[in-house]
């Protein structure tokens, strides 16, 4: 399974910057590789549409959309015009690619300090070549899993008042246990946006120790 599925359909166009509205779309406007989200680097200008397939070594591909990936610009610029040779191809290193496969699940580990671990070449490279280790990363990885255990406990507790308000007699109760179900739906999903919770969020399980 792939981390991000595209599904728009834009015309051709000349400039592969114009493409910048369908790729955020396409990535859940998270960057491709370390998965941040927009709300958490301060918004759209941050980020960059990155050539997967550097353009000096395939100008072929310069406004071709699927090798337009959503990225975040410390990401973008880390990876820049890094492509393996021939040879590092086939010993097996070489960039995961975040439209084919989903290399937090297939190709590293996240432990318990945020830090990912290579579990093949692949993800060796790729998190060597993003720098994908750097401490903001680190930091931000263990603010997401703190924010996915205060989901589960403000759902559970939504699902507490929706059964408490089929049964709440009083119209003054009945509003503010509305009010609180309404308060509590505007943070989780404040939470849910800024720990880029796409469809895919939990397909890491546990954490490594």
């Amino acid at each position: 399974m792939s981390q991000f599925f595209r599904t728009e359909l834009p015309p051709a166009l000349e400039r592969h910057e114009e493409y910048r509205p369908f790729l955020r779309r396409d990535f859940s406007f998270v960057c491709a590789y370390c998965e941040r989200p927009e709300v958490v680097l301060g918004g759209e200008e941050f980020f960059e549409v990155d050539h997967f397939r550097p353009v000096k070594k395939f100008p072929d591909l310069r406004v071709h959309y699927s090798n337009l990936y959503y990225a975040c610009g410390k990401c973008n610029r880390h990876k820049a015009d890094t492509w393996p040779s021939e040879n590092l191809i086939e010993q097996g290193f070489r960039f995961a690619d975040p439209c084919e496969e989903d290399m937090y699940l297939n190709h590293l580990n996240e432990g318990q300090n945020g830090e990912l671990k290579e579990r093949t070449k692949v993800g060796g490279y790729t998190c060597e070549h993003i720098r994908l280790n750097r401490p903001a990363l680190l930091a931000w990885r263990l603010e997401r899993r703190g924010i996915a255990a205060d989901l589960l406990t403000l759902q559970a507790l939504r699902e507490n008042l929706a059964l408490h308000l089929q049964t709440a007699s009083g119209s003054d109760l009945h509003e503010r246990v509305s009010e609180q179900i309404a308060a509590l739906d505007s943070t989780i999903s404040r939470l849910r946006q800024r720990s880029s919770d796409h469809p895919n969020y939990d397909r890491r399980g546990e954490w490594e120790i």
